[in-house]
């Protein structure tokens, strides 16, 4: 069609071009509805030729509404994929409403082509003639459905153009297009792709600690920041590439028509390397102590392979790519794969493992100590979960808890680990190495477990231990995912005894006024933040920040990481109460920590350096 090729402004499609669609299908009238869809805000309806005389808009009829929600079962019939003939209306009870207004036009058959790209319809064009003896034919229908096809684009495109066009698109503070901007693109890019040879790419990008650099340094300071970044990333990136702002820390990249999964990975790696140099500040900002900030950042990445993928599972990919790479630290990304990141085989053998972990003898813990920073002696010990195959090869926690959480096995393991924690407590209270608190960590499943405090309670009675030897950590996501409720059970655990920490204090999303509420005895700052720890950098005032406001609200802090005396030093010197983290040791077995206790090597061994504390 030459008209519809020429794609016409929406608001000045001229009679022609649905003459030449009517006259083309041999049809006495055409009808384009286009849904209330930005930037109209409002349904628009062009009409030519013969049309029913009614006063309400025939698509508010059921069978148009349920073209429109992608429903299947209506009285058309379907010879063609998206096409939907209906030669005899009188025979149709679903349009007996509209018979007097078809009748009374002489309308007698009907062509309905919604205008549809997997699960989002922006519209539909409707044929209509004036004789049933006549039937659609193949040729008739399969012209139809690319006309459909055509004129889906070409409305997608004028929407997205015009949107491209109005400012109110577009976020505020960095000048990107914004997230409903974005989604309208993606849409389009994928309506667009062809069936097989190119392939499309969403990366979101989430910056590392934006909201504690907001807590700490105020929201003016986090808005430059976001603008720096926002002109950082549109350097690297080309003009094929839609770059956009998502949410407050989270940026999106599509970039369509891509010919191999490797430029996808380059452009992820030239993100990365952007970030390795610091964001340099005005003057005006005072309150860094220098004038650049290193910043870190996670991606994900979901693949579009052809125009049969929607957008929403595709953002929907990218996220869970994203919540995944974080296991991996920061400053990386991870592309998504379907159900898990492990080939099905991989799978089911962990999870046989996991289903026979305990009878087998595949679970131990080891045991990490916690430093107190101004005596040296040990204050806690943290026992983590390990696992091991058939082979006695060991399985990285990363790969093994996530699979234990989707199974439901966390429940029986998580019993076992607290179980067999106030054994070896009791075991060292009874050799005389110390009344330490020996911390466990919880999981979510094991939150939502209504039978917890009991299982607790008789383990508690059991290996004949005081309450306050047993110490429980949760994270700040974990936390807030059911706040009432974790606050019920926490308080159940406070009242018979059981110390509680809330662990990687800093990566999550929890609130101030969350925190407040949550009955704790110890906070522990994330790795995270002390990997890179120095004088006079942003990590070293959020730490502080971190450490008075958990002496504000009396809880002992723990920095976690600890790995050089520099560290040490500086946290010393900011009043931390205690340390963790392979400057002592790594994480031991239990007869190996006994021989440490038992000699004092986790301090001796840093003796020999002038700056050990010893030596002051």
């Amino acid at each position: 069609m030459k008209l519809l090729c020429l794609s016409p402004s929406l608001p000045h499609i001229k009679p022609e071009l649905l003459a030449e669609i009517a006259q083309a299908l041999h049809a006495d009238g055409s009808r384009l509805l286009i849904l209330a869809q930005p930037p109209a805000q409002h349904a628009q309806v062009f009409s030519y030729g013969l049309q029913p005389r009614s006063a309400m808009p025939i698509e508010k009829n059921l069978l148009w509404q349920d073209l429109f929600h992608h429903q299947t079962t209506t009285t058309a019939s379907q010879p063609l994929a998206g096409v939907y003939p209906i030669d005899r209306i009188w025979e149709h009870p679903i349009l007996a409403p509209l018979s007097i207004a078809f009748a009374t036009a002489g309308i007698q058959s009907l062509l309905i082509l919604p205008l549809r790209h997997n699960q989002q319809c922006i519209g539909c064009l409707t044929l209509f003639r004036s004789s049933a003896s006549i039937p659609w034919t193949d040729q008739e229908l399969e012209l139809a459905r690319s006309l459909a096809i055509d004129m889906h684009l070409a409305v997608m495109q004028q929407q997205v153009e015009q949107m491209c066009r109005d400012r109110a698109y577009y976020d505020i503070l960095t000048g990107l297009p914004h997230r409903l901007l974005l989604d309208r693109w993606l849409s389009l890019s994928l309506a667009k792709m062809p069936t097989e040879g190119k392939i499309l790419a969403v990366i979101f990008i989430n910056l590392d600690r934006f909201k504690n650099i907001n807590d700490s340094l105020g929201h003016k300071f986090g808005d430059r920041l976001l603008q720096l970044i926002a002109a950082r990333l549109k350097q690297v990136v080309d003009d094929t590439a839609i770059l956009g702002r998502w949410s407050g820390d989270e940026f999106v990249l599509l970039i369509p028509e891509l010919s191999h999964i490797t430029t996808v990975q380059a452009v992820a790696d030239r993100v990365l390397n952007c970030f390795d140099l610091p964001f340099v500040f005005e003057q005006s900002f005072q309150i860094l102590t220098t004038n650049s900030l290193y910043i870190k950042v996670r991606m994900g990445i979901a693949i579009a392979t052809g125009s049969d993928c929607d957008s929403e599972l595709l953002i929907q990919q990218a996220d869970i790519a994203l919540d995944r790479s974080k296991n991996h630290g920061k400053n990386n990304y991870e592309i998504y794969a379907p159900i898990t990141t492990h080939p099905p085989t991989d799978r089911l053998r962990l999870e046989h493992i996991l289903d026979r972990a305990i009878v087998d003898g595949q679970l131990f813990l080891h045991y990490q100590p916690q430093i107190d920073i101004q005596t040296g002696a040990i204050i806690g010990i943290e026992a983590l979960l390990r696992c091991q195959d058939n082979h006695a090869k060991t399985i990285n926690p990363a790969d093994f808890i996530p699979i234990a959480e989707e199974s439901g096995s966390i429940i029986q393991i998580g019993e076992w680990v607290i179980r067999t924690a106030c054994q070896q407590s009791q075991l060292w209270q009874e050799m005389g190495l110390g009344n330490f608190p020996v911390a466990v960590n919880l999981s979510v499943k094991q939150l939502q477990d209504r039978n917890l405090i009991d299982i607790i309670s008789e383990i508690l009675a059991e290996t004949r231990v005081s309450p306050a030897t047993l110490e429980v950590e949760i994270t700040e996501s974990i936390a807030i995912k059911d706040l009432d409720q974790t606050i019920a059970i926490l308080e159940s655990l406070r009242e018979i005894g059981v110390k509680i920490s809330l662990d990687d204090f800093g990566t999550g999303y929890s609130s101030l006024a969350a925190l407040k509420y949550l009955p704790l005895d110890r906070l522990k700052i994330d790795r995270s933040f002390i990997r890179e720890l120095k004088i006079n950098t942003v990590d070293a005032s959020i730490v502080n920040t971190i450490i008075n406001l958990g002496h504000e609200l009396n809880l002992n802090v723990v920095a976690e990481g600890v790995e050089t005396i520099e560290q040490f030093e500086l946290l010393r010197s900011i009043n931390c109460d205690a340390v963790q983290g392979f400057f002592f040791s790594r994480p031991v077995t239990a007869p190996d920590l006994e021989t440490m206790i038992a000699t004092g090597s986790y301090w001796h061994q840093n003796l020999a350096h002038p700056h050990n504390l010893l030596s002051h």
